[in-house]
Parts: C-alpha cells; sequence; structure tokens
C-alpha cells in the first residue's frame, strides 16, 4: 500500500514575531529556529513563552525536529487534536505520555540511571557547604501547584539548592520544558548532566535541546569527572562549549560553583550563544561606523547606496549611537540633536518612504523617550503611501545592521536570554 503524501504546515504565526514560512524557519540558525521551538514549548507548559498559530487554521502548532543525513531539521507540527479539516493538518500525533510509556517500556528508571544519580549525591556530599540531599524524592512546591522528583536535589549553606536531573535516554523537548519552567518559577536552579557525549557523531535532538538551555554547554559525569569531584571535594563535571561551527570543543573540567545562573535557572559555564552573536553583529556595523565617521559631504552617497539611503542609514546610526552613548552623535547633518535631524528630512520628502521603518526603529530603542511630538507630526504628514516593507532593499539592509532592534526572531531571542542591549529596550 502506497504511503499517504505528509503535509506540511506551510507558515506559522508566532506570537510577537509575526509570519514566519516553513522555508523561512528552514533558513533559520540552529540556535534561532531551536530557542523558539523552547519557548513554544514552554508556553504550551504554563504563561511564559510563544505561542504559534497554523496560519491557515489558527490551531496552535509547535516545531518538531525530522534528521536526514543526520542533520537536523525543523518542521512546524499541529498538536494532537488540532483541526482535521485544516489543509496543512498532518494527522493523529501520538500523545507524550504514550510516547514515553512506549520509551522506557513501562519501567520509570533503570538500575543505571539509579546508580548514577547515587554517584552525583556521594559527590555532592563531600563539599563542606552541603546540608543534604535527596535522590528522586518528592520536592514539595513554594511556587507551582505541584511538586516534583528531582533526580537529585542539593541544598548548600551560603550558597542555596539546585536540582540535578541525569540525562541518560532522549528525554522529550515537552518534559525538558515542563522541567526548566517548573524549577525557574521555583528559584531552584537546574543542572542537567549528560551520561556519554560522543563529539564526532551527531547528538541526539533531546541533548541538543539540553546543551541549547545550557547556553551550549554540555556537562558531564564521566571518570575524569569523579576523580577530579574526589580530589577536589565538591562536584566537578566535564564540560564541553560547543563553537561557532556548532562542534563541541575539546573538553575541560569545571566545578559546580563555577556556573553563572541567569533568571532561567539552567546554568552555563561560559556562554556560547549570546556573546557570539552579538560579537558577530558589532562586526558587520563596524565597517559601517567607520564610514559614517569620514563621511564628508553628505551631498554624495556612500557606498553603493543613494542619496536618500544613505541618509536613511546615516540617520539609523546616529539613533543608535546616541542611545547607546547617552549623548547626541549625528551623522546625518550638523544639528545638534537627533528630533531636528528627523524632522528636516521629513520634511524635505528625503524620509517620506522611511517612516514605518524609522518608527518601529525608534520605538526600539532607548532614544524614543526624547524624541520630540513634531517628529510624529511629521512622520503622519510626510508620510508616503509606497512605503519600504521588510521586503524592501532598505529595510533589509538595516534589518541586518540593527537586529537588535529590528529583526523579531533575533529581538526576541535576546529578550528571552535576558541579553537585549539597554540601548535597545525602548520604552
Amino acid at each position: 500500500m502506497a504511503r499517504a503524501p505528509q503535509r506540511t504546515v506551510e507558515a506559522a504565526v508566532i506570537e510577537r514575531i509575526g509570519l514566519v514560512t516553513s522555508k523561512e524557519l528552514l533558513a533559520m540558525s540552529d540556535d534561532s529556529w531551536g530557542l523558539i521551538r523552547d519557548r513554544i514549548t514552554d508556553r504550551r507548559n504554563g504563561k511564559d513563552g510563544l505561542v504559534a498559530k497554523c496560519m491557515a487554521c489558527e490551531d496552535p502548532v509547535y516545531i518538531r525536529t525530522s534528521k536526514l543525513r543526520d542533520v537536523a531539521y525543523p518542521q512546524f507540527q499541529h498538536y494532537a487534536g488540532s483541526d482535521p479539516n485544516c489543509r496543512w493538518y498532518q494527522g493523529r500525533n501520538i500523545k507524550p505520555d504514550d510516547a514515553r510509556a512506549a520509551q522506557y517500556q513501562g519501567r520509570q528508571e533503570s538500575n543505571f540511571h539509579r546508580l548514577m544519580c547515587e554517584q552525583v549525591a556521594e559527590l555532592v556530599a563531600l563539599d563542606h557547604r552541603h546540608v543534604r540531599h535527596t535522590v528522586a524524592l518528592y520536592l514539595p512546591p513554594a511556587e507551582n501547584e505541584h511538586g516534583r522528583f528531582p533526580d537529585i536535589y542539593v541544598e548548600w549553606k551560603d550558597y542555596g539548592s539546585f536540582a540535578v536531573e541525569f540525562q541518560m535516554s532522549g528525554t522529550f523537548q515537552t518534559e525538558i520544558s515542563a522541567r526548566c519552567k517548573h524549577y525557574e518559577r521555583e528559584g531552584i536552579p537546574l543542572l542537567w548532566i549528560l551520561f556519554d557525549i560522543d563529539t564526532a557523531a551527531s547528538l541526539p535532538q533531546s541533548m541538543n535541546d539540553v546543551i541549547r538551555r545550557h547556553r551550549g554547554n554540555a556537562f558531564v559525569l564521566d571518570q575524569a569527572a569523579i576523580i577530579a569531584s574526589r580530589e577536589q571535594k565538591t562536584l566537578v563535571l566535564t564540560c564541553y562549549l560547543r563553537n561557532a561551527v556548532g562542534a563541541l570543543d575539546a573538553a575541560q573540567l569545571v566545578r559546580f560553583d563555577q556556573l553563572t545562573v541567569p533568571r532561567s535557572k539552567v546554568p552555563y559555564y561560559e556562554d556560547r550563544i549570546v556573546k557570539p552573536r552579538l560579537a558577530a553583529i558589532k562586526e558587520v556595523r563596524r565597517p559601517w561606523f567607520d564610514t559614517l565617521e569620514n563621511w564628508g559631504d553628505r551631498r554624495c552617497p556612500i557606498r553603493d547606496l543613494d542619496r536618500p539611503q544613505s541618509l536613511l542609514v546615516a540617520a539609523a546610526f546616529s539613533i543608535v549611537a546616541t542611545a547607546a552613548k547617552d549623548k547626541v552623535i549625528n551623522y546625518a547633518s550638523e544639528q545638534g540633536n537627533i528630533s531636528a535631524m528627523l524632522n528636516t528630512y521629513l520634511h524635505n520628502g528625503d524620509f517620506a518612504r522611511y517612516t514605518d521603518l524609522l518608527t518601529l526603529l525608534i520605538n526600539n530603542t532607548a532614544i524614543d523617550a526624547s524624541i520630540k511630538p513634531t517628529v510624529w507630526k511629521h512622520i503622519r504628514k510626510h508620510r508616503h503611501d509606497n512605503q519600504a516593507d521588510e521586503h524592501s532593499t532598505e529595510w533589509q539592509l538595516l534589518q541586518q545592521l540593527i537586529p537588535e532592534s529590528l529583526d523579531p526572531v533575533l529581538r526576541e531571542e535576546l529578550i528571552y536570554l535576558d541579553a537585549l542591549p539597554i540601548w535597545a529596550k525602548g520604552a
């Protein structure tokens, strides 16, 4: 019998991001679609996160992954119980509880998993700050409606507490999200420890999901970590840091108290997601700043742009620089403030096609409170009906140069990771 063709959700509307097509999803970096995937699942498990809806039927969708030649590809997928009449409906999905039962074959925990949890418990108890620990015991909630059974729960003197989840099998994304959000609300750092990791092979998606939550850090309990823990009398883990090409760097030993604990309560040793990305953006912007700082005759365009485009870039960089430096920096004119510069080019018609773009940029920077009412008046008065939109050359250029304000996907990621620069926060 021939297999029915598999349908694909061609586009979804994602809260605070907007319309994302399946092609755009595939074109995103692994971190970008992975963080969106995390946030959609987080929302399904609580209030904090993103809602994604099928553009055809408006039923909720999530991001599933499928592998081809060891490469994971993201796809939008309807949740179970969605409208079967949707032209993009893929059919009945297995429920997470059923899939979990099939995976573990009715067993909640293997003997080896239990032994590894007890090994972690033995190591944490070596530390003189250790107060108490539990293994697979119920932890009553403080903020949540229900408690959980952490693999290991530890309390430390003058350090606080944290929970450990020991991942040996493929943990479902829904379960990873549920545990992360639970402990975030409880205010308890959650450390995912992997049993084994093959740096020469393609990692399972469940491992990638955990590593991404840890900002590109993979923590492993291996023989080297156990020996170091006993020598230093505290919990030491082998840490693999993900590099720029997505592979894992050579292992290094890291103490648990060397980790940074962010708002999400999922610790990391070194941030391999935010810092490299912001550094790359800065490098893209640097030659444009150099060009604008040496722009003598503003009647002459810069690079391969025409004059209105050149003035737009100069105005945009003036807005960003002024917001970042907290002092007026005007690359577009000799005027002493940004409002006067904008008013001039709006009145002259140079920015008539760019009012929507400028409005978004101003609203998404810390300069918005200092913009005078006359600017908004001129934006309304001199707005041309034929606006440059997200598909225009100008919009795409500035979105590439100033993504913290103009790229909704990156902006949402930075907000989620508490890494949005102060100058890009707006009112």
